[in-house]
């Protein structure tokens, strides 16, 4: 069973990272709004590096689980993407803090988190080829490899992202469908 301390850490760290930045954000902090001792955050994370680790690679383990749901519907393929798109923008909505830290410290962890991003994308390609093969007998993202196709839609969604998350302005979920619809239709 898992231990509901680890949870509040996390999710305590997330706000505190957001809230204060990487570098500024002090243990205790996040501590106290967890409601744990310092030694308790210690007892799941060996560092403060760690914590956010495990922050981002729970978070996108969430999103690939998101995709994947999508993916294997059995809705038609063009509005099982764009359930796709709209599902994640909405997590990512929902999930301000997570979107905030990752556009903040994405930068002192890149390669970490590329690390985990890329693998990711490599564990789910026979999925995602498999999807994009039906899209491609329909006309569709037939200009580039399964791969590129991933990276640039997620390129879209994380810059996406980062203008909503900079400015506060719209809707993400709304932006991310329009872009994707803008997308879907160059490529065809």
């Amino acid at each position: 069973m898992d231990d509901p301390r680890r949870a509040r850490i996390l999710t305590a760290a997330q706000d505190v990272f957001a809230r204060e930045g990487f570098r500024t954000a002090e243990v205790k902090t996040i501590a106290e709004q967890a409601a744990v001792g310092k030694a308790t955050i210690y007892k799941f994370f060996s560092s403060k590096e760690a914590l956010l680790l495990t922050i981002v690679e729970e978070n996108l383990n969430d999103i690939r689980d998101i995709i994947l749901s999508a993916l294997m519907s059995v809705d038609p393929p063009l509005e099982r993407l764009e359930n796709l798109c709209r599902n994640v923008a909405r997590y990512l909505e929902q999930n301000q803090a997570f979107s905030r830290v990752l556009i903040q410290e994405a930068g002192d962890f890149m390669g970490d988190i590329q690390r985990n991003y890329l693998a990711l994308i490599e564990q789910n390609l026979p999925v995602a080829d498999a999807f994009f093969n039906e899209l491609r007998k329909d006309g569709y993202f037939v200009a580039l490899p399964t791969r590129d196709t991933i990276l640039l839609m997620v390129n879209l969604v994380i810059g996406t992202t980062y203008t909503w998350a900079l400015t506060g302005e719209g809707s993400l979920e709304a932006q991310a469908a329009d872009y994707m619809k803008v997308l879907i239709r160059g490529l065809r």
